[in-house]
């Protein structure tokens, strides 16, 4: 019943914002993201709340429409996509959503002042290097990077013989310049990730001074300590250590960041479980 009456919202503002500006409809599409941000997930709750993120992303591409290549409009659909594909859609689901999001991202970055003369004449790199838009650049790396993960090893090896882990490297320094706060220190949490996983170059000393340094100054964002346990604890063997961390997580409260939390906390039980085996 729950979801049919989302379902049933959901249409009849469709069909309300028909009549609506970009304007207006940017602003509702803020207000039901914003909602879910700071709703708690549960299996129980996942098709109400996806239907509400599906209505967002609907009202969002009906402003783009009407607004054009709008950098902070495409920042919000990448960002997204992002959401849809991490925290709702089946893996087999996963790579498709996450290459519209970086789609939408890369469109956020040409859309920013510069950014396309920059790479046309200089290349992908060299623009990423004088982007101004964190947003922009971190919905980019993390739709990017999410998506080159699905395929394990081999998507890594792939995307490093492409070059793709320079122009990755290039759009999460960048952020780490621009704002290392930004979403409780995606930036040292992100690029901690990108030095634990890389096929070739890993670098597990830099990657734990990264996540040592997300944590201390947000540690009421979960997710920064799964990454700790799940690309170094777990990627080193460190046992017990990951399964302090994650019985930590579980334990921890979900203070500001309802969503991203509650999931969080339902993915270090999963891995929790599977460290358990090797105790």
């Amino acid at each position: 019943m729950r979801v049919a009456a989302v379902l049933l919202i959901t249409a009849f503002l469709s069909g309300m914002a028909l009549a609506q500006g970009g304007d207006a409809l940017v602003a509702q599409a803020d207000e039901i993201f914003q909602k879910l941000w700071t709703t708690e997930y549960t299996p129980d709750t996942h098709d109400a709340l996806q239907a509400q993120l599906e209505q967002a992303i609907s009202l969002y591409e009906q402003a783009l429409s009407d607004k054009g290549e709008d950098p902070a409009l495409l920042v919000k659909l990448s960002r997204c996509y992002y959401t849809l594909a991490d925290v709702f859609a089946p893996q087999k689901e996963k790579k498709a959503l996450y290459e519209k999001g970086q789609e939408y991202g890369e469109r956020a970055l040409r859309a920013t002042p510069g950014f396309a003369e920059i790479e046309k004449s200089k290349g992908f790199v060299e623009a990423v290097k004088s982007c101004d838009c964190v947003e922009a650049a971190y919905w980019t790396y993390g739709n990017w990077a999410r998506k080159v993960e699905l395929g394990g090893l081999f998507g890594l090896l792939a995307a490093a013989a492409r070059g793709d882990d320079k122009k990755l490297q290039a759009l999460i320094e960048r952020c780490l310049e621009l704002d290392p706060d930004y979403l409780a220190g995606g930036p040292y949490r992100s690029l901690g990730a990108y030095w634990a996983k890389h096929p070739t170059h890993k670098d597990f000393d830099k990657a734990k001074e990264l996540f040592e340094r997300a944590m201390a100054g947000f540690p009421e964002y979960l997710e920064n300590k799964l990454f700790y346990a799940q690309y170094y604890l777990i990627a080193r063997k460190m046992w017990q250590e990951a399964a302090q961390a994650l019985e930590e997580i579980i334990a921890a409260p979900l203070d500001d960041y309802q969503l991203d939390n509650s999931v969080t906390k339902l993915r270090a039980q999963e891995l929790l479980a599977e460290v358990k085996k090797h105790l």
